[in-house]
């Protein structure tokens, strides 16, 4: 019998088997997967005290600002991811009354004895739940409206980031004796405190170091509210983060004091008297986060 030869059929289809498996090889050697992990953090302060006034039921503390700072040119106000506006508290966090309903307490000086204030239950506003402890009186006693109890309101920072804070002061209402007076004679001071206390701010650090820190209200009594009137001031100049080592909002928080007090014409420190009357000096003063 002779000898059996394959067919060109078969040689074909063997060689196009043979090109398909290399195709199939080329395509797997070229077939990848990418993945991407991608991690930003971005430029973020975070701003915390009361949410509104004490007799509006304001609670504390709460996070009333949000602020990003990516993209935002030097000299402008943050991006603001929560649409809320905070009050500022007394230490540590009970809000404090804006004072309509009631009027600052007086201070008893130069008392023989007694003239102990207790405040009860709204935060330096006098109002009938006060009361006053019998005083002895002689030729030196006298009485002031806010002598060292001055009004000094709390806001706390933490952010990743250096940031500025700019103030305005309006809305000033005056009456009855005091309508002469201007935003000239509410006295102002600013402070930095990190740590703000010992439970507050342990994970700080001081957010002015690299900037120029207070800027305006550096002193007790080098500045008042005129220098904020006049439209977004800068009052604080930052230069780092608030937060120094891994913590909670709270350890990683500096504190912002504004401290407030009546002036006289001209302006020569505290001195109201029952001489000077009765009435009403108020403004408000609002804070806001600027990218440094």
């Amino acid at each position: 019998m002779g000898t059996a030869t394959p067919s060109k059929m078969n040689v074909v289809r063997k060689l196009a088997l043979g090109a398909m498996s290399a195709l199939a090889l080329v395509a797997v050697a070229n077939a990848a997967v990418n993945d991407r992990p991608f991690f930003r953090a971005n430029a973020v302060v975070i701003v915390f005290s009361g949410g509104d006034f004490v007799e509006n039921n304001g609670v504390a503390p709460l996070v009333h600002d949000f602020v990003l700072l990516d993209d935002v040119t030097s000299g402008e106000a943050g991006n603001d991811l929560i649409a809320q506006d905070g009050v500022p508290v007394n230490f540590p966090f009970d809000p404090i009354s804006d004072g309509t309903s009631g009027g600052w307490p007086f201070e008893i000086t130069g008392q023989t004895f007694g003239g102990a204030y207790q405040n009860n239950p709204s935060f330096q506003m006098l109002d009938a739940n006060d009361s006053y402890t019998a005083f002895g009186l002689d030729n030196n006693t006298d009485i002031d409206l806010l002598g060292t109890n001055t009004r000094f309101a709390w806001f706390f920072v933490t952010s990743n980031t250096a940031f500025d804070i700019y103030a305005q002061a309006t809305n000033l209402e005056t009456s009855g004796d005091f309508s002469g007076l201007g935003y000239a004679n509410i006295g102002y001071q600013l402070i930095e405190f990190a740590p703000a206390s010992a439970s507050i701010g342990q994970r700080a650090q001081r957010p002015s170091v690299g900037g120029d820190g207070i800027v305006i209200g550096r002193n007790t009594t080098g500045s008042t509210l005129d220098d904020l009137s006049a439209g977004d001031t800068k009052v604080f100049d930052g230069g780092r983060r608030t937060a120094r080592i891994p913590g909670s909002i709270a350890q990683q928080a500096a504190g912002f004091a504004s401290v407030y007090r009546l002036r006289a014409s001209p302006v020569t420190g505290n001195s109201y008297d029952f001489s000077q009357g009765i009435g009403k000096l108020s403004a408000d003063v609002t804070y806001t986060v600027f990218a440094p």
